[in-house]
């Protein structure tokens, strides 16, 4: 057991220092000639670096420092370690980047490349319960200790510095940086949460023998089965629910309506099941 965590752990580790480098290089390489800001300290370093000329590396490096610090205190462990090791791998892949030759100077391409390529590797961190600290560790650090929600924190730290960036840089470095996070929180999401939606479908009904059966027949998955009392009518009845893939949403709705036109029926996503037929729950 000792050894699959050790496993478990190099890999984090490793899928981190990925993820890392390829932010670090889709900032270098697209967001810099773009004149995109990003968001949070990098936002700070590419406004540095249009205005003094600084190293987007060194300022990046140096702003995170403090914020790591005091996410010590204030955010739990294996977060702030791998973040660490995120924020120190991102900005090493920032300055080896800088040889790299500029391979476009087109703003839309360097909206969609940039932003496309700092959110696979911020989604791949973030997956790993990792980041390359910055506004993410505010963020967490708001939400544990004020309840901020860190969406909402994200966004007001983000929109400052955007702000800031449109008045100093003007209104279309705000516009295409609006458009590069908007880019970069999709595919973070698809990352992070998976594209691959499972749908939870619960059936309130009179006839659940009938109904289940011909749910475990065609679709070849386990229902789960519980007796319940209408709040208004007081009547007996019975729910179901089982996890289906979406495409699998009208059959089960023919199966259910066919069987009894009056059944009661939500079908809401789910970003994640685990178990019963589905993803596996090993540690590994």
């Amino acid at each position: 057991m000792e050894e699959t965590k050790v496993k478990y752990y190099v890999k984090k580790v490793l899928l981190v220092v990925i993820g890392a480098m390829i932010t670090g290089a889709g900032v270098t390489i697209f967001y810099v000639p773009g004149s995109i800001l990003g968001g949070g300290i990098t936002a700070i370093s590419i406004l540095a670096h249009h205005l003094f000329g600084s190293s987007v590396a060194a300022v990046t490096f140096c702003c995170n420092i403090p914020i790591l610090l005091l996410g010590y205190f204030l955010v739990d462990r294996e977060f702030m370690i791998l973040s660490t090791v995120g924020m120190i791998f991102m900005s090493l892949a920032m300055r080896l980047a800088e040889a790299v030759p500029t391979p476009t100077e087109n703003v839309m391409t360097c909206i969609i490349a940039g932003g496309f390529m700092v959110g696979c590797g911020a989604g791949i961190m973030l997956r790993q319960n990792g980041s390359g600290a910055g506004s993410d560790v505010i963020s967490r650090a708001l939400y544990k200790h004020f309840s901020i929600p860190m969406g909402n924190a994200s966004l007001a730290i983000n929109g400052t510095l955007v702000a800031l960036g449109g008045l100093v840089m003007g209104i279309d470095v705000a516009v295409a940086t609006i458009a590069t996070i908007f880019i970069t929180g999709r595919i973070v999401n698809y990352i992070v949460e998976g594209v691959d939606h499972k749908r939870t479908v619960i059936i309130i009904c009179q006839n659940p023998d009938e109904i289940s059966q011909a749910l475990m027949k065609e679709f070849g998955r386990g229902i789960t089965r519980m007796e319940v009392i209408g709040a208004y009518s007081r009547q007996p009845k019975t729910q179901l629910m089982c996890a289906i893939n979406p495409y699998q949403t009208p059959k089960l709705r023919s199966i259910v309506l066919r069987i009894e036109p009056t059944a009661f029926v939500t079908i809401t996503e789910s970003i994640s099941v685990i178990g019963g037929g589905f993803h596996t729950n090993r540690l590994n």
